[in-house]
C-alpha cells in the first residue's frame, strides 16, 4: 500500500481537502478545545466542591452561633417582683420566648388556640405569661431538643421557693382518677392504655403524672416516655380544701396536717391538671386543662446547676 494511501487510511481529517499546515491547524484547534473544556470542567467541579465546603463550614457556623445564642437566652430573672433561686427560672428573655412560640408553630400548626396563642411577653415584667398542661409539655419538648441542659420544673422543684410563685400559677402535673367520669375521659382512657402496657390497673388509681417528661403528638394526646415519672398517690381523692404540711419525693402530700396553712384542692374528675397556685397550695380542681391566663407562668430548672435530673 502507498505511503498516501494509507495517509488517506488513518488520518481522522484526510478525507478534507486542505493543505498539510490547514489540517494541523484544524487538529491542533480540535485538540486545543478539548482542553479548554477539560479544564472548563475541572474548574467547575473544583468550584462546586469549594462551594460546598464553604456551605458545611457556614452551617457549622451558624449551628454553633445558635446553640451559643439559646443557651444566653435563660438568664436569671431581673425584675425584683419576681425572686428567682440559681436553679429555678422563668422565661424572662423575649427571644426564647419567640424560639417557643416559634416551636410551638411548627411543630402543632393545627393547635395554636390552645398553645402559641396563650403565650405572650409582658415587656415590664419581664417574663413570658401563659400556662396550661400542654403548654408545659410541649415546652419541656421544646428544651429537650434545644436546651436540653434544661426541662420545665416538677412539683418537687416548685416546693424550694414559693416566695417566687406569688401572683403565678405553674402547671406540673396530672391527676388520673378514674375512667367513668365524663370530664377529660378521652384523654384519661388514652393515658391508661399506655399504662396497662407498663403493668398498671385501675386497682392503682389515683395516678399522679409529672407534666416533664410526657410527650405531645399531633392530636395533643398525652404519651408516657421513658423520662415520663408517675405514681400512684392517694391525696389526689383526698377531700377538697384538706390541709397538709409534709410531702413525698414528687412534691405531693403525703400526710393531712390540721395545723397547716398548705391545702390541696381536689375533685372526682377522669383527668385534672395540677399547679401550684399563687403560693403554696396544690390545685387540682378544674376539669377545664385547656385554659390559659396571663396569671400562668413557665418555669424552668437547669439540670446541669445543681438542679435535680
Amino acid at each position: 500500500m502507498g505511503v498516501l494511501n494509507k495517509l488517506k487510511m488513518t488520518a481522522p481529517f484526510s478525507n478534507l481537502n486542505y493543505k498539510d499546515e490547514d489540517t494541523e491547524r484544524l487538529i491542533n484547534g480540535y485538540f486545543a478545545k478539548k482542553r479548554q473544556q477539560e479544564r472548563e470542567e475541572k474548574e467547575r467541579l473544583e468550584k462546586e466542591e469549594r462551594e460546598r465546603l464553604e456551605r458545611e463550614a457556614q452551617e457549622k457556623a451558624n449551628k454553633k452561633k445558635k446553640g451559643s445564642k439559646l443557651e444566653n437566652k435563660v438568664q436569671p430573672v431581673q425584675n425584683p417582683i419576681i425572686n428567682s433561686n440559681s436553679n429555678l427560672q422563668f422565661v424572662t428573655d423575649e427571644n426564647l420566648y419567640k424560639e417557643i412560640v416559634k416551636y410551638l408553630d411548627i411543630q402543632f400548626p393545627n393547635h395554636k388556640e390552645v398553645l402559641s396563642d396563650n403565650l405572650s411577653f409582658n415587656r415590664i415584667d419581664r417574663v413570658m405569661k401563659g400556662s396550661n398542661p400542654y403548654i408545659a409539655t410541649a415546652i419541656d419538648m421544646f428544651l429537650k431538643k434545644e436546651l436540653p441542659e434544661y426541662r420545665i420544673a416538677r412539683q418537687i422543684d416548685l416546693e424550694q421557693n414559693f416566695q417566687m410563685f406569688k401572683g403565678f400559677y405553674i402547671d406540673s402535673g396530672l391527676a388520673l382518677r378514674n375512667l367513668t367520669e365524663r370530664a377529660n375521659n378521652s384523654q384519661a382512657i388514652y393515658l391508661f392504655e399506655q399504662l396497662k402496657q407498663r403493668g398498671s390497673t385501675e386497682q392503682d388509681f389515683p395516678i399522679w403524672f409529672n407534666l416533664q417528661g410526657l410527650k405531645l403528638d399531633n392530636n395533643l394526646n398525652f404519651n408516657l416516655t421513658d423520662e415520663s415519672l408517675y405514681k400512684t398517690a392517694e391525696c389526689l381523692n383526698w377531700k377538697w380544701g384538706t390541709h397538709y404540711s409534709a410531702i413525698d419525693n414528687f412534691g405531693l402530700p403525703k400526710e393531712k396536717d390540721v395545723s397547716s396553712n398548705r391545702q390541696i384542692w381536689t375533685n372526682n374528675n377522669a383527668l385534672s391538671g395540677c399547679f401550684l397556685n399563687g403560693g403554696s397550695d396544690l390545685y387540682l380542681g378544674s376539669s377545664d386543662i385547656l385554659t390559659s391566663s396571663d396569671r400562668g407562668g413557665i418555669v424552668l430548672v437547669k439540670q446541669s446547676n445543681g438542679g435535680s435530673k
